[in-house]
């Protein structure tokens, strides 16, 4: 039991579920063979041993993998802030090959498709422009499912209801009109801040159905608008439009991740972050606290759109029950479980918002909302900073070395402390 209580858990949860993940993972067969057989109450538990168990396997290779480049990489990334910045590249090189190869390889991971994925990287659009917005500007922001919505229907109306444009000018008109919309939305919320904001932007997500459905002759009413077999590709991709919308939304996806890489690493990111530590200091040292904060909302309002636009054009349709206030809910979620102030944790808040409602479904299709409750509430448990921050928090553990126990309690204070309790008093009486 001493052993026990000397495990440091907190800091090394990630090993110790690898080891409760390979066990889960490879007993998950007969369990579920035990779970066919019987309709005992709770037995549809032992479904869960899969998932579980692949979920925690996935986090411990993670872990290890950080604390093992921390020991071999972090000495060289320490030396130079050169050092550290080619550390970065490199990183960000290995994570974009990935992607690049991965409809070649797509199939090794369970629930992924090639249209999933290219769903997930719309995801990732969606969720750069959050984290721009609420994590670096300290804007919170529950309605980004409504530019979302306004990009698709802007591809929808502009090219196969309304009027005949060619639909890659939609695709750049799109994220125009919603830039704009989201500047102007951005302009009557610097009088609010915190759930009064988040309060405003959701009424703003909420109206899109509504507004849909009553205009009837622009949007198609509640049976929408639909584009198949009209969206038309060069003779090139025709054969292949599925690697086709994947890797524009890739191409998409990478261009926003260094943008706002950009911004945060340069003057502007500056002025953004003091702007959300302090509104009042930032406005006395000069930033114009006003513009940058419309122009923050215009440029998130931007990226939803585009994404929109795209997401349309690869299910080929677009309705109001599409683009539900849950959307707005899903992609916030997504962006703080990937890690609200991190770039590369858009990419992983993306691939949280597709798949997690898959394994949910999968774990109980009855009650697949509470699954995702729960493994949201073990998220934000283990890893408080998003994911993005629980690989940060290891590289600088695996730095400072690692320790799986903590040190033994010393006996000699205590003996020393009950040895001068024992001893009689200078003042005493014999």
């Amino acid at each position: 039991m001493e052993m026990v209580r000397r495990i440091e858990w907190r800091r090394n949860w990630f090993l110790i579920g690898l080891v409760v993940g390979v066990l889960l993972y490879a007993f998950s067969g007969p369990l579920d063979e035990v779970n066919a057989r019987t309709d005992a109450p709770g037995s549809g538990l032992l479904s869960l041993a899969g998932p579980i168990g692949v979920g925690l396997l996935f986090f411990g290779v993670v872990g290890i993998l950080t604390l093992v480049a921390a020991r071999v990489l972090g000495p060289i990334a320490a030396k130079s802030a050169t050092n550290r910045r080619l550390m970065q590249g490199l990183g960000a090189a290995i994570l974009l090959l990935a992607f690049v190869f991965l409809p070649w390889y797509y199939d090794i991971f369970p629930y992924a498709t090639l249209y999933k994925l290219t769903i997930a990287l719309q995801w990732v659009m969606v969720i750069i422009g959050i984290n721009l917005l609420t994590g670096y500007t300290g804007q919170i922001s529950l309605g980004q499912g409504a530019f979302f919505a306004i990009g698709g229907y802007t591809l929808g109306i502009a090219s196969f209801h309304e009027w005949s444009l060619p639909w890659a000018i939609s695709l750049l008109i799109a994220p125009v009109i919603t830039g704009i919309l989201g500047f102007l939305v951005g302009i009557p919320s610097l009088r609010l801040k915190g759930p009064y904001l988040a309060l405003a932007t959701l009424a703003f997500a909420v109206i899109v159905m509504p507004i849909a459905k009553r205009f009837e002759e622009f949007t198609g009413g509640v049976q929408g608008i639909a584009m198949f077999g009209k969206i038309k590709l060069w003779d090139v991709f025709a054969d292949h439009s599925d690697y086709f919308w994947y890797y524009l939304s890739l191409a998409a996806a990478v261009l926003m991740l260094v943008f706002v890489w950009n911004i945060m690493h340069g003057r502007i990111g500056r002025a953004l972050i003091a702007i959300r530590d302090n509104e009042i200091a930032a406005s006395a040292m000069g930033v114009n606290v006003a513009l940058y904060k419309t122009t923050v909302f215009g440029i998130a309002a931007a990226f939803a759109g585009f994404a929109g636009a795209v997401n349309a054009a690869v299910i080929q349709f677009a309705s109001p029950d599409q683009y539900s206030t849950l959307v707005s809910i899903r992609v916030f979620v997504g962006a703080v479980i990937g890690g609200v102030a991190s770039v590369p944790g858009a990419v992983f808040g993306g691939l949280f918002t597709q798949f997690i409602p898959d394994i949910a479904a999968d774990v109980s299709k009855a009650a697949a909302d509470a699954v995702q409750a729960v493994i949201l509430i073990v998220f934000m448990y283990a890893m408080r900073g998003g994911f993005a921050g629980f690989v940060v928090q290891t590289w600088h553990y695996g730095r400072r070395g690692v320790q799986l126990l903590r040190p033994a309690a010393s006996r000699e204070p205590a003996t020393e402390a009950s040895a001068a309790a024992s001893a009689p008093s200078p003042s005493g009486s014999e």
